[in-house]
């Protein structure tokens, strides 16, 4: 979509004219662009595979002994 498409879409929509066509263009053009912020994010972007989390080999132990606060325990 060139800058000039750009445009002629605004002013349509603008003067009303409003339709399925120039929907399904927003569309098409909303979804080329988040492709292209992805691309210049990398790995910055949230949903990259780098940034998937990362599990532990074995899990963490239990904590058996929950200490509590000397003001909440009941007396």
């Amino acid at each position: 979509m060139t800058e000039n498409d750009k445009s002629l879409l605004i002013q349509m929509i603008h003067a009303g004219r409003f339709n399925a066509h120039i929907y399904d263009l927003l569309c098409e053009y909303n979804a080329a662009k988040t492709k292209e912020m992805i691309k210049e994010m990398g790995t910055k972007w949230c949903c990259h595979p780098a940034n998937a989390t990362k599990r532990l080999d074995t899990p963490l132990p239990i904590l058996a002994d929950r200490v509590t606060s000397k003001i909440l325990r009941k007396k």
